[in-house]
């Protein structure tokens, strides 16, 4: 049984929900994606983070929302696609607001971005290969950590 597990563990990981902002794809980990879900109601807090939009309420709970657009400084295109994707990342829950979700790909063909990219200000750690399209790596404890400090 032990077996079976680590073996479904290590095909979550290998997972990546592509999301979109702007004309650019980004992804996430699935092992890190609890829901996605259409936008609700964001009540803005007065001098929060400038990634923070506000907050809202997801079955009970209280949410910090990520503008993604404006943390990784993509044009926002507001469409009916855009979308929540609630994140768990160690005992923290937010809800990162995104253009759209695509799918989700197997996690193959991922390098390093050269420092080139943006230095440490960068928010992507690394880059994934598809067919169609070069995948974006999102590096949220970076940028969960810039958000807290």
């Amino acid at each position: 049984m032990e077996k079976y597990a680590e073996q479904s563990d290590r095909l979550i990981d290998d997972k990546i929900i592509e999301f979109v902002l702007g004309e650019e794809s980004f992804g996430i980990p699935v092992s890190n994606v609890r829901e996605i879900i259409r936008p609700s109601n964001i009540t803005p807090v007065p001098r929060s983070h400038p990634f923070i939009e506000g907050i809202t309420e997801i079955r009970g709970e209280v949410l910090p929302v990520i503008h993604l657009a404006k943390a990784l400084s993509v044009k926002h295109h507001p469409s009916e696609e855009e979308r929540f994707i609630i994140g768990e990342f160690g005992d923290q829950r937010v809800s990162f607001h995104v253009d759209a979700v695509r799918q989700i790909v197997a996690s193959e063909n991922r390098e390093q971005p050269d420092d080139l990219y943006g230095g440490k200000e960068a928010y992507v750690n690394e880059v994934m290969k598809t067919e169609n399209t070069m995948i974006l790596l999102l590096d949220y404890e970076k940028l969960l950590e810039e958000i807290r400090n």
